[in-house]
């Protein structure tokens, strides 16, 4: 039996993979749009640099997807390296927000300082909760 805290983990890891690919869909099309509309006024530098943010970006947001697709189905079905890697990832997703926190606070933005916030906590919630004991003893005894 799969643990309500492991299901909502799997979920919210599988909905971030699904919003990196669309970004990471979204950064290739949007590189290619701006470098054609570049590359029409012969500036072939303006073309180039879109090109490259957009396929650079989408691939950095699409290996990312895959990885929380990864760790989202691995979670799932109670695998003990992929209850690490999610432990992995929030840590990451900690550090991507600690930064976000300073800026917010020089800049007083509340909307995106209360998602950094929600981020956060959602961050620790999932280290603390695959780190209490019974949590791993369901992921080994699977």
């Amino acid at each position: 039996m799969r643990p309500t805290g492991v299901v909502l983990i799997a979920v919210y890891h599988f909905l971030a993979a699904l919003m990196l690919a669309l970004v990471g869909i979204s950064l290739f099309a949007g590189g290619t749009i701006f470098s054609a509309m570049m590359g029409g006024a012969n500036s072939g530098v303006f073309a180039g640099l879109g090109l490259l943010v957009g396929v650079a970006g989408g691939i950095f947001f699409l290996v990312f997807a895959l990885v929380y697709a990864a760790a989202a189905w691995g979670i799932w079905t109670m695998r003990e390296w992929r209850r690490i890697l999610s432990i992995v990832m929030a840590v990451i997703s900690l550090f991507f927000s600690l930064p976000g926190l300073f800026l917010m606070a020089m800049s007083m933005n509340l909307f995106l300082g209360g998602y950094r916030v929600l981020r956060l906590g959602i961050s620790v919630l999932i280290i603390w909760y695959l780190m209490q004991p019974q949590v791993k003893a369901a992921f080994r005894s699977s």
